[in-house]
């Protein structure tokens, strides 16, 4: 490969082509100068070709613009090589060239055979300025054309008018001259076809209906365009033709309308809208105006003249326009109707957020939720910590068929994790927990599910009768979601409140909970003139449990000592872990005695309990405590908890297992 690039670049094989021209300036610059210019006319070419084709984008045969382009550019190479061997003596790379050169010339003029007969159908700019120059002929004779039309069209009414005008008139002259049978009969007949020609001309169905004999007795030609029928099958049908032909629902309302017409005065007329049936069984809604157009010598009315327009289209359009504002009136009504479903959702949700524990939640669900499902019964079940069962915390309506508990396991939406309905269709589909009665109602079973865990059960039901719209499958998804997110937060709140009071290892309160308490009963007290006790106890010997069987065994020392102060104080005293195996108490309203024999109860209650860990007894358990009260020992915590810390100390120097009273208080006798 190197080689053949060699090859072609080589220059020191052949001479230049300078000695052919024998060095000799002017000849050389000859040479020079026209393969220079030629090269330079040969590259701007293929520029000037690039930039039509870029700014017309609507050029047929782009591909050859292009081949071109290649084919000019090949050969303005070609004089720069020329150039180039004057001195330089490339000959293989300009040979290549030239080759180059002549392929794409060749292909070039291939591609150009098959697109000359494209070119030549192309039509010229003559023949193009021919073919606007036509069709701006065509057009101003159709303006032309349809000016006239609208001429014809005013002409046509005036002459309608005219001609109405004139039928007027001669309808007046023929009520003068009933007397002259034979000229009433002339003029009848003139008349008679005067009306036709005028009847032909009025895009109406104009008609002559016999009131007497209660037939059509003359139709225009329109009846035929706009129901199909010819004048003379309309004659045919008789006395038929308005039972045949009119819409059931109208036949009454036509008759009354035909009783009325009778009554008219000549100047007045009478209006009707009803359902014409056309030939291929279609009904058509016409818009009649009618009026007396022949009396008898009794000057009751015989014949009936009447215009008829077909009015199908406003009547659906009136019906469209109402059903559109029956739909609207529908949604806006919906939308009340969900407005105020989320306002009292809304209200639903700042009630139980204001509840400050789950008990007091559950108490408000049922009136809550009664309010938010009005047309429904129902109940709120909880799943109890231990997650066997589910209790009932709320009821509402004549929700009878539920138990007040069941097992999780009794219900297809615990079961599947979505709401299940059931209904009288369907009576193998009823959840167990149901209790089947005689008359089967519509249940709806929704969990209670919040961050991932399920809560309870929300049950609805309605009458037989009645089944879920899926407004209320919506409705009633959204209270659940609400109520379990309301109850899992208030679970949450009470927990965290628990564990920000409650030490987590005993259960007892912690020393915080000791610090704020015990200043609220100092003030109680001392308002009411009581007196108030407090213990502070410890653990003998903790660090011999801890180090002979492990912190494990410690903690279920420190378990079975909060059991049994959980178990053993009043309500009203309050029990704490201060810290590590020590515990304080206070007890309201005892004396310096009350508090000295409860302590002592205390220790021998505990010095009796058994603690048995990883499968051995623990060696028995004492406790060392020193008492104090108020306001015998002190008039603050700080003085009550120093005096009963001196004493516990006291306790445990004398031996442990003890119970010392403080040293500034009064030995009770």
């Amino acid at each position: 490969m190197w080689n053949v690039i060699a090859q072609l670049l080589s220059s020191n094989t052949y001479m230049p082509h300078g000695h052919c021209y024998l060095w000799q300036s002017p000849l050389v610059l000859l040479h020079l100068l026209s393969d220079g210019g030629i090269a330079l006319a040969y590259f701007s070419i293929p520029f000037t070709l690039i930039y039509f084709v870029n700014q017309r984008k609507d050029v047929p045969f782009r591909v050859i613009f292009l081949l071109f382009g290649a084919f000019i550019v090949s050969c303005g190479t070609t004089h720069l090589l020329e150039i180039w061997t004057l001195w330089y003596p490339t000959y293989w790379l300009s040979g290549s060239v030239k080759l180059f050169t002549a392929l794409i010339s060749l292909y070039t003029a291939f591609e150009l055979v098959p697109l000359v007969p494209q070119a030549l159908a192309l039509p010229s700019p003559f023949q193009l300025e021919t073919l606007n120059r036509e069709l701006a002929s065509q057009i101003s004779e159709r303006e032309a054309a349809e000016k006239a039309v609208r001429q014809l069209n005013a002409e046509l009414e005036q002459r309608v008018d005219e001609r109405t005008l004139e039928l007027q008139q001669t309808n007046q002259q023929l009520l003068v001259e009933i007397a002259e049978r034979h000229q009433v009969e002339l003029a009848l007949r003139d008349s008679q076809r005067l009306f036709e020609r005028i009847a032909n001309l009025t895009p109406n169905i104009l008609y002559i209906f016999n009131l007497t004999e209660q037939r059509n007795v003359y139709c225009n030609r329109f009846i035929t365009e706009i129901f199909g029928y010819t004048p003379e099958e309309i004659q045919q049908m008789g006395a038929n033709v308005l039972s045949d032909l009119t819409h059931p629902d109208d036949i009454e309302r036509v008759n009354q309308h035909l009783q009325r017409a009778q009554s008219l005065r000549d100047e007045d007329y009478g209006e009707i809208e009803y359902r014409f049936k056309d030939i291929k069984g279609n009904w058509h809604w016409l818009l009649s105006r009618e009026t007396i157009f022949e009396r008898g010598q009794d000057g009751k009315a015989e014949l009936m003249l009447g215009v008829a327009s077909d009015i199908t289209q406003r009547k659906q359009s009136e019906l469209d326009l109402k059903q559109a504002n029956s739909q609207l009136a529908e949604r806006v009504e919906e939308l009340e109707n969900r407005t105020q479903e989320m306002v009292r959702l809304g209200e639903m949700t700042d009630f139980l957020q204001a509840c400050l524990t789950v008990a007091e939640a559950e108490k408000t669900l049922a009136d809550l939720l009664k309010l938010l499902l009005p047309k429904c019964s129902g109940a709120v079940f909880i799943l109890k910590p231990s997650r066997d069962f589910l209790e009932q915390v709320a009821v509402w309506g004549d929700c009878v068929n539920i138990p007040l508990h069941f097992d999780p396991h009794e219900c297809w939406a615990l079961r599947r994790g979505s709401l299940h309905i059931s209904q009288p269709t369907s009576p193998s589909l009823y959840c167990q927990h149901i209790h089947l009665a005689a008359t089967r109602q519509t249940t709806l079973c929704i969990p209670m599910m919040a961050q991932g865990e399920t809560l309870g059960l929300l049950y609805l039901e309605l009458p037989p009768t009645e089944q879920f719209t899926p407004v209320q499958h919506r409705l009633a998804e959204t209270a659940s979601k609400q109520v379990a997110i309301a109850l899992a937060n208030l679970k949450l709140r009470e927990t965290l409140q628990y564990h920000s009071l409650r030490d987590t290892l005993t259960g007892l309160f912690n020393r915080r909970y000791l610090e704020a308490s015990i200043e609220r009963e100092l003030h109680r007290v001392t308002r009411e003139n009581k007196s108030l006790g407090l213990i502070v106890m410890d653990i003998d010997h903790f660090k011999h449990f801890n180090d002979s069987f492990g912190h494990e065994a410690g903690d279920a020392v420190l378990r079975m000592v909060g059991k049994f102060l959980l178990q053993g104080v009043r309500q009203s005293d309050i029990a704490c872990r201060y810290g590590g195996e020590e515990f304080a108490i206070i007890l309201p309203n005892a004396s310096l005695a009350e508090t000295l024999e409860r302590a002592e109860q205390i220790r021998q209650g505990i010095n009796v309990q058994t603690v048995n860990f990883a499968g051995q007894k623990l060696d028995s358990i004492t406790v060392s405590s020193g008492v104090a009260s108020f306001p015998d020992c002190g008039m603050t915590f700080e003085h009550l908890f120093r005096a009963a810390d001196g004493a516990l100390y006291e306790a445990k120097r004398l031996g442990r297992d003890r119970v010392v009273c403080a040293k500034f208080c009064p030995v009770p006798t």
